[in-house]
């Protein structure tokens, strides 16, 4: 990675002072992942770049199987809330599907229209900057048959605590309990 050891050093000391890793012994550390998680969603700005709004006749689901459809290596799009997260942990049904791409796509591709604002969008279609949201290695689900590429779990529940509400914040407090209990 081109860090050298003395740097590395340095990094984990200043971790373990913020309680973020813990030392094991001879030259291990743990990462304490809950406080990870929680100083990410803390100071994590966003994954900031362009949005549009859009709707569609379709649910949500249809439309994140529709983006499943035209995902391609080279042109990736991944799901998030509603839709990403009650794939992995079902818990409400999706009103709304956010759509992170790399490079723009027609949205009428995906059966979408304009929407006048975010009042009456169900779809959110963002091309961001920071490229985190597309995990490494894919992560997907499964709907009917078609593979559904899913954003970071991280990034899903962010998106579900910006879009608020009480069953989006109960849905996030499900998806961080399973992230949580992953190895």
């Amino acid at each position: 990675a081109g860090v050298s050891q003395p740097r590395v050093s340095q990094i984990l000391r200043h971790l373990h002072d913020l309680k973020l890793v813990e030392r094991t012994g001879r030259g291990r550390w743990k990462p304490q992942r809950e406080a990870l998680l929680d100083r990410f969603l803390a100071e994590y700005p966003g994954p900031g770049g362009s949005q549009q709004y859009c709707y569609s006749l379709d649910s949500p689901v249809e439309v994140a199987v529709r983006a499943g459809e035209v995902d391609t290596p080279r042109r990736p799009i991944v799901v998030s809330a509603d839709v990403g997260p009650d794939l992995i942990v079902a818990w409400r049904k999706p009103s709304l599907v956010i759509l992170y791409e790399k490079h723009m796509i027609d949205p009428s591709s995906l059966g979408l229209i304009d929407a006048q604002g975010s009042h009456d969008a169900n779809v959110i279609v963002r091309m961001p900057d920071d490229q985190s949201v597309f995990p490494v290695p894919a992560l997907t689900a499964q709907v009917r048959g078609s593979d559904v590429p899913l954003a970071d779990p991280l990034q899903q529940i962010w998106d579900l605590q910006d879009l608020g509400g009480a069953d989006r914040l109960e849905a996030a407090g499900r998806l961080r309990q399973w992230l949580l209990a992953r190895p």
